[in-house]
């Protein structure tokens, strides 16, 4: 698969220890399974809940085609997660892994420090610092432009 850009937004604001771990293992997956990933902080009555959405970025329903949601309260207290399908949510009483998208991704590090994925990762920062003909940064954003296909 090519593709000439890569954005990755870092959480900036005031979130729970909890969600961000969320959000950083769904872009470790998305090293693996190219996914978008989008953090809302949605108001509900008087408080504040988060809900990670995760899409897959090829939608051919063979690679990663998947949209799958993570819901935490205010306090970061996960409350459930779900497989988007066209007919509903298939809701799950446990936090997504690798497992559930189509194409697995290996086990994230933060839950297994020390493992050597099975295979290597379609992208990694360390790769886009060194193969980016551009870095863009803009507030929370960095922007890594590669070489396109002509």
């Amino acid at each position: 698969m090519i593709f000439n850009c890569v954005e990755i937004e870092r959480i900036e604001q005031d979130i729970p220890p909890s969600v961000a771990k969320t959000y950083n293992r769904h872009l470790w997956y998305s090293q693996y399974s190219l996914s978008n990933l989008y953090l809302l902080k949605i108001p509900v009555e008087s408080s504040d809940s988060f809900a990670l959405l995760i899409q897959g970025y090829v939608d051919d329903g063979w690679d990663n085609n998947g949209r799958f949601i993570e819901i935490f309260d205010r306090q970061g207290d996960f409350l459930g997660a779900g497989r988007c399908h066209y007919e509903g949510v298939e809701w799950l009483s446990r936090q997504l892994n690798g497992k559930d998208f189509y194409t697995p991704a290996p086990p994230w590090v933060g839950d297994e420090p020390g493992i050597q994925p099975a295979s290597e990762p379609m992208w990694s920062e360390e790769f886009l610092s060194q193969y980016a003909v551009n870095i863009e940064h803009k507030g929370s954003v960095t922007r890594y432009m590669l070489l396109g296909e002509d």
